[in-house]
C-alpha cells in the first residue's frame, strides 16, 4: 500500500478528507496533528505543536526535553524540538513506510498523539509555574526565603 492510500484510509477512519493525496491534518483533544508523506525519507511524518515554552524559567524544561530525546526514552520513538519560525515546540515522529499497513499506521498515530498530548501538559505546566515564579516576590538583600534563621526546618 502506498503513502497515499494509507493517508487516505486513516482520514477515513478518522472522519476527515486529506487536503491532498500525501498530507491530513487533523485535531485531537486541541493537539493539532499533521500526517504527510515524506518521498525523501520513503516515510509517513506525523507533527504535533505541543506548546509554547514560558519566557522565563526555560532550563528545566529544557533538560526535560533534552532527557526525553535522549534514546527516545521519553518521546516513544518521536522527537522534540523548537520550531525556529514560530517559536514552539514541536513533537515530530517518522514512521518508515515499508511493512507499514493501516492498523499499524493508526496504532501509530494513536501512541503518538497520547505523547504529544503527555508533553503539551508538561509544557503548559512549565508555563504556569514560570508565570507564579515571576509574580512571586523574591528577596531584595539575597538573603534565603526561608525565614528569619535562614533555616528550613522540617
Amino acid at each position: 500500500m502506498d503513502a497515499s492510500e494509507l493517508i487516505k484510509e486513516l482520514g477515513g477512519r478518522l472522519g476527515i478528507e486529506p487536503t491532498d493525496g500525501d498530507a491530513c491534518l487533523f485535531e485531537a483533544d486541541g493537539l493539532a496533528v499533521s500526517v504527510n508523506f515524506i518521498a525523501e525519507l520513503d516515510a509517513i511524518a506525523l507533527a504535533g505543536d505541543i506548546g509554547e515554552p514560558p519566557p522565563e524559567k526555560l532550563e528545566g524544561l529544557y533538560k526535560a526535553l533534552l532527557a526525553a530525546n535522549h534514546l527516545f526514552g521519553g518521546t516513544a520513538g518521536a522527537t522534540i524540538s523548537l520550531n525556529p519560525d514560530s517559536d514552539r515546540i514541536t513533537l515530530c515522529r517518522a514512521i518508515p513506510l515499508l511493512g507499514l499497513d493501516s492498523e499499524k499506521l493508526y496504532a501509530e498515530v494513536e501512541r503518538f498523539v497520547n505523547t504529544a498530548e503527555a508533553w503539551s501538559k508538561t509544557v503548559a505546566n512549565y508555563r504556569e509555574a514560570a508565570a507564579a515564579a515571576a509574580e512571586t516576590p523574591q528577596p531584595k538583600d539575597g538573603a534565603a526565603a526561608f525565614g528569619d534563621g535562614a533555616l528550613l526546618k522540617v
